[in-house]
């Protein structure tokens, strides 16, 4: 036998041994031998069933081709990683022919620099579009916790549990991918969730790299955590990809009230969002986890106990008008008997949704404090949550408190907050509106320290607006920010709003916001947070003269 001939033959025996070698490794429907620009040298399998076409008809097309547009930039990054050598655990992307899901794995044989192998394998066991009442693609933070505070309430005692799933690195991963890549290993991670596990009801980006998944079954965490860090590491041009952490709980109220554990449970999911460092960030997730709900749990039963037992008190701060530095109203602030941070406790009210029941509370000690004081003729400003008064229940209540006297108008007024982000703006201004209809002025608290504020603005018809303390204070060393100001200050007026400006400290402060158009200040260089004063408020002139006597 000429030895070119047997060359050609052990070549060909070796090729196929290849082939049989990278069939077996794929245990696939369909095994895909491509050149490394991705064109099809040999197809072996159902390629008829996959595709509705004939094996011979494949060779010289592109592979690529076979898939969803959609799925064929993280395709690519994934074949391009075998250049690399070693393979990819298998991830579902979709044909081009009918969006069928199929499994595609990939690997690099040792000897073999020309050709790699790859499979496509039907059959995928859960799909997210392929299960009847699901909705497409994963949930948002608030839809992930409404549904799974639904479970909780409404599904029988542990049968759903609660997997949190942190990806770290994930967003510095995605800054290194071309867009299309990215969108694809986007994709990929959701298909991912929703194959986890049997029996999964409900997926979520929370955001920040987490995720969540409800489902009825156990998760093979295992599983999960290998193929998404095997995927990211295939696709990552530095070959680091990420890390993956997760906690399973299950959805069971644990002799809790039903309301405590759902708003615990959603305070907990939020902040399993928004977390950097600190108990759930913690390398062991479901040791934080456990330690962030029984803190919450206490928390809610603590605040509770404060608000129905009124363990809080009233201070009250002047507002001057800076033309008259006359008293024009007073602002009722909250301080706890415990010393707990008024900022942080009621954010924590907004949270878990109690601020309606703490509003009413702070309501009721204001309006007893006008009507029992002989100078209640200085109004009185109570602040409101815009989350409380998203809720037609907190209204009702607080109109009827306000019946209590005819002459309430014109001693109490209301600064509505924005800490919490308003979701329902109509009918947050309705009820404003109806406020004002009844004689009450409103202000609108915190304007520019928040993103939304020029939004709220717009939405809701108000008498006062509150400056942010910081921002109106960077105005007087900010070029740019006294722009900005005297801007605010000019357009309040123009649309008959006055302009409130708060952490005035001194002289200095006084005459550069008057300079600015600012109408009425709030701060210590008029006053600080007291007892309801017990004789009429003397204007700052008035005051100094009095120490100087004194």
């Amino acid at each position: 036998m000429p030895l070119d001939t047997a060359e050609s033959m052990i070549s060909a025996v070796r090729s196929q041994r290849d082939r049989f070698v990278g069939f077996a490794f794929a245990a696939a429907d369909l095994l895909v031998e491509v050149t490394t620009d991705g064109s099809i040298a040999f197809v072996a399998g159902a390629a008829q069933n996959l595709y509705g076409s004939a094996s011979e008809n494949l060779i010289g097309t592109s592979f690529y081709d076979l898939l969803s547009a959609s799925d064929q930039a993280i395709a690519r990054a994934l074949v391009g990683s075998l250049a690399r050598g070693g393979r990819f655990v298998p991830v579902v992307l979709r044909l081009a022919r009918d969006n069928a899901p199929v499994l595609l794995g990939g690997c690099r044989l040792p000897n073999n620099k020309e050709s790699l192998f790859l499979s496509l394998a039907a059959g995928v066991a859960v799909s997210p579009d392929g299960l009847e009442g699901r909705p497409m693609g994963l949930l948002s933070q608030q839809e992930f916790a409404n549904a799974a505070t639904r479970r909780m309430l409404e599904g029988p005692n542990g049968a759903y549990q609660l997997t949190l799933i942190a990806i770290d690195e994930l967003e510095a991963l995605q800054a290194r991918l071309t867009e299309e890549v990215g969108q694809g290993l986007a994709a990929a991670v959701e298909r991912y969730l929703y194959n986890c596990a049997f029996g999964v009801d409900a997926a979520g980006e929370l955001g920040n790299g987490r995720y969540g998944v409800l489902h009825r079954d156990d998760i093979d965490v295992s599983r999960l955590q290998e193929g998404v860090e095997s995927l990211t590491k295939a696709i990552d041009p530095t070959g680091k990809g990420v890390s993956l952490r997760s906690a399973t709980m299950n959805l069971d109220q644990n002799g809790m009230s039903g309301a405590d554990a759902a708003r615990a449970l959603v305070y907990c999911i939020t902040g399993f969002a928004d977390c950097d460092d600190g108990d759930l960030s913690i390398p062991n997730l479901r040791e934080g986890l456990d330690k962030a709900l029984a803190n919450t749990l206490a928390r809610v039963a603590n605040l509770r106990a404060t608000v129905s037992e009124r363990d809080f008190r009233l201070v009250y701060q002047p507002i001057v008008d800076l033309r008259t530095r006359e008293t024009h109203h007073l602002e009722a602030l909250t301080r706890f008997t415990n010393n707990d941070s008024p900022a942080s406790t009621i954010a924590f009210a907004e949270a878990v949704r109690l601020i309606a029941d703490f509003d009413l509370a702070v309501c009721e000690m204001a309006i007893a404090a006008v009507l029992d004081n002989p100078f209640g003729r200085v109004p009185v400003a109570v602040n409101l949550s815009g989350r409380s008064l998203e809720s037609s229940i907190f209204a009702n209540a607080l109109f009827e408190m306000l019946k209590v006297d005819r002459h309430l108008p014109k001693r109490i007024l209301f600064e509505v907050t924005e800490s919490a982000v308003i979701t329902r703006a109509d009918e947050v201004n309705a009820r404003i509106q109806a406020l004002r209809g009844s004689g009450f002025r409103v202000c609108l608290d915190d304007f520019g320290a928040g993103a939304n504020s020029f939004h709220y603005l717009r939405s809701y018809e108000v008498d006062f607006v509150k400056i942010d303390g910081a921002f109106a204070r960077s105005a007087l060393r900010n070029p740019r920010d006294r722009i900005l100001l005297r801007t605010i200050a000019s357009f309040c007026r123009e649309i008959g709003v006055a302009a409130i400006v708060e952490m005035v400290e001194d002289e200095e402060h006084a005459l550069g916001f008057a300079k600015l158009g600012i109408t009425y200040a709030q701060g210590y260089h008029f006053g600080r947070p007291g007892a309801f004063p017990q004789e009429p408020p003397l204007t700052v002139a008035a005051a100094g003269i009095a120490r100087r006597a004194s």
